[in-house]
């Protein structure tokens, strides 16, 4: 697909294609108005010369033609011009160019020849300033129109400025102004204070939510820990609370992700870490949910892989990744292969269908509609904005064998 013209482009463009448009057509028009008027005047007076110089003929005299005009008698006239038929005609005769009339009056024939030489050079000054001034007319237009185009671009670019570096709803420019500009300018004012209010609105929900799960989060981590240090070391009941301590502390670090989520991107705390350590956590966590299931989850891995992002971000992201594997096999093997720039979490479950491919990362959308397709549907949605907000990418491929394969990629970086 060919790149369109810029708005400046366009305007200074359509100023030369009007211009030559109508600077063609006058000089066409001129052209046409140069060859008829002389055609009609020099065959006007040819025939009035004719007229004059025959019948002084017929009465004896001698006829005196004017000394650009030859006049013919019979045998006098020229060989060219002999075959031609009665009337008018332009030719070359010599090195001459002429314009002859034929006519006859009784037993007689006559040519009156006229020089045009001179009318021919008028003529081609006539055209030569035609064609300069139609030059000049599509060089001045193109001037005119650059002209005009930063002119009327100067206010435009001028807001797209303001916009970019996103300028307060009353700093933008043009606000005041009573011409498209200055309606386009209202609306985008009008509709960046609704984006700022929106936005605001989200922080300080995200804050609030934050703040009152992290309270009974809190809460259950302490009564856990308790309730740990109470009960024998070995009994289930000691499993149970460790479990229930392990989730709220999980929790608590997805909610902190979450929270990471509602700042720009710029402004986040990218250390660099080790992901090895990141995906075997996750993969711990995820144990549970193959409890009972004949499924193995394996990773792979040469050496450690290092990447510059907030550990929290990078462990949503991959928990998530995880889990929707684990809910969606019931045996086989969920395969984990990390190398440096490159993360596969690869599962041998029933695959996804081909119409919900294309939609997969978006919110409430699932996998299908069997057994482990209960949740809400938000977790790779969760995951696409965790990678898009960090910068890295996520694709979904279909192993030929079956299943599901996610593929992340990320910019590979040093060791420490």
């Amino acid at each position: 697909m060919k790149p369109r013209l810029s708005l400046k482009k366009r305007i200074a463009l359509t100023y030369i294609l009007l211009t030559v448009a109508v600077a063609g057509a006058f000089s066409a028009v001129s052209y046409v108005a140069v060859k008829v008027i002389e055609e009609q005047v020099i065959d006007a007076r040819l025939a009035k010369l004719a007229e004059r110089l025959v019948d002084l003929h017929q009465l004896g005299d001698v006829p005196d033609a004017p000394p650009d005009v030859h006049f013919h008698i019979d045998a006098d006239i020229p060989d060219a011009l002999r075959e031609l038929p009665m009337g008018s005609h332009e030719l070359t005769l010599g090195e001459r160019q002429v314009r002859a009339l034929l006519t006859e009056h009784g037993a007689s024939r006559y040519a009156v020849v006229q020089e045009v030489d001179e009318i021919e050079h008028t003529e081609r000054v006539i055209l030569l300033a035609l064609a300069i001034g139609f030059v000049v007319s599509v060089l001045l237009a193109a001037v005119l129109g650059v002209l005009s185009a930063r002119r009327v671009m100067a206010p435009v670019a001028a807001l797209a400025e303001a916009v970019e570096r996103n300028a307060g709803p009353t700093e933008l420019p043009s606000l005041s102004a009573q011409d498209e500009i200055g309606s386009l300018a209202r609306a985008f004012a009008k509709r960046t204070d609704k984006l700022q209010q929106f936005l605001q609105r989200e922080r300080l929900f995200t804050g609030d939510v934050s703040h009152e799960l992290r309270t009974p989060l809190t809460i259950m981590l302490g009564a856990a820990e308790v309730l740990k240090t109470q009960l024998p070391e070995h009994s289930r009941q000691s499993e149970a609370a460790e479990r229930i301590r392990r989730v709220a502390a999980e929790t608590s670090q997805r909610v902190s992700a979450l929270l990471l989520l509602s700042r720009a991107p710029d402004s986040l705390d990218s250390p660099r870490i080790v992901l090895n350590t990141i995906i075997e956590s996750e993969m711990e966590r995820c144990r549970p949910l193959l409890s009972g299931s004949d499924v193995q989850c394996r990773l792979e891995w040469m050496e450690q892989v290092w990447a510059d992002v907030h550990p929290d971000l990078a462990g949503i992201m991959i928990g998530n990744l995880l889990r929707n594997a684990c809910q969606h096999t019931s045996q086989g093997v969920i395969l984990v292969q990390l190398t440096a720039g490159r993360l596969v979490i690869e599962d041998t479950g029933p695959g996804i269908p081909q119409g919900v491919r294309e939609r997969l990362f978006e919110r409430f959308v699932h996998g299908g509609d069997g057994a482990g397709h209960e949740g809400m549907g938000l977790g790779l949605a969760i995951a696409k904005r965790v990678v898009e907000h960090i910068g890295w990418e996520v694709r979904l491929e279909i192993p030929e064998a079956g299943g599901t394969r996610f593929v992340l990629t990320f910019p590979p970086v040093p060791a420490i």
